[in-house]
């Protein structure tokens, strides 16, 4: 028997994300975003990367960074036929909205990520009413000296510790 599998949709795995990995965005608050951005209130990532850099280490949020790569990839071959559709043209953002409506799915939460999987009217109703930013990954690329700089404005401990050059 032969099996053509070229209509198969292989839906991403919110589980194959570490249950650290969504403790992380919900400690992010993507949903404080959308305030903050409607607000004009443009230092939301600072904020979000306080609560985020406070709670993990370094190699953590590098290992979130992988994490969340591999799954995006995921959504991003997922929803492509969608976002492609002509059906859809006038509600799909470009390129980088794209990029920034996968990421926002992603920063609301592994329910609201399933969600959107197993329906995904869910995505496309987001896209129509712009409840999406820019961009929850970009919390996670950060190189050692920002992540740093981060700590040490937030947490007196980090900065005493600079000033005694240890």
């Amino acid at each position: 028997m032969i099996t053509i599998f070229e209509a198969y949709e292989n839906k991403p795995d919110v589980n194959s994300l570490s249950p650290e990995f969504w403790q992380m965005v919900r400690i992010a608050n993507w949903k404080s975003v959308f305030k903050g951005r409607y607000r004009n209130n443009t230092d939301f990532y600072e904020k979000i990367q306080k609560r985020v850099y406070l709670k993990y280490d370094f190699d953590e949020i590098i290992k979130f960074k992988k994490e969340y790569q591999i799954f995006y990839d995921q959504l991003h071959k997922y929803f492509r036929s969608t976002w492609l559709n002509k059906k859809y043209r006038e509600v799909m953002p470009s390129d980088d909205g794209y990029s920034d409506l996968l990421s926002s799915i992603i920063g609301r939460g592994k329910i609201f990520t399933k969600k959107c999987i197993n329906d995904k009217d869910v995505m496309i109703e987001m896209s129509r009413n712009n409840e999406y930013a820019e961009n929850f990954g970009y919390i996670l690329q950060v190189g050692e000296k920002g992540y740093w700089k981060i700590k040490e404005k937030f947490d007196p401990f980090w900065s005493d510790i600079k000033s005694f050059n240890l």
